[in-house]
């Protein structure tokens, strides 16, 4: 699993509705790391760029948007129950400003469970792929 999701070029097998990644650096995965990475919604693509901020294999991965979202912070971490894998996100989003906050307000994430439900489910097929 943790190869999976810590690998960014793997990102549109379970990032919901991620379409491309493409490595801006020439590191390797781990900290520092950064990746331009679109998404499609129907007709719209937007590009972001991520730079990894967590890499602690086999148990966290994590990154923070440097463009588009500036500053939106997102974590995994795995953890061992029983004969499964657990799976913990975290996503943090503090605007920057007045403008930040007020785009926050108009453009929120209308559902993350919905949103995460989804990326688990990804996450599995891609598993089991």
């Amino acid at each position: 699993m943790f190869a999976l999701i810590s690998d960014p070029m793997r990102m549109p097998e379970w990032l919901p509705r991620c379409v491309a990644v493409k490595a801006t650096t020439n590191d390797r995965v781990g900290k520092g790391a950064r990746y331009k990475v679109t998404f499609q919604r129907d007709t719209n693509r937007h590009e972001s760029v991520i730079e990894i901020i967590d890499f602690a294999p086999p148990h966290t991965f994590g990154w923070v948007e440097i463009y588009h979202r500036a500053g939106s912070k997102t974590f995994f971490a795995l953890g061992w129950e029983g004969g499964s894998t657990k799976v913990s996100l975290k996503h943090i989003w503090h605007p920057t400003g007045f403008r930040s906050w007020l785009n926050g307000q108009f453009y929120r994430r209308r559902n993350a469970h919905r949103m995460f439900e989804g990326l688990i489910n990804n996450l599995r097929n891609a598993l089991t792929r």
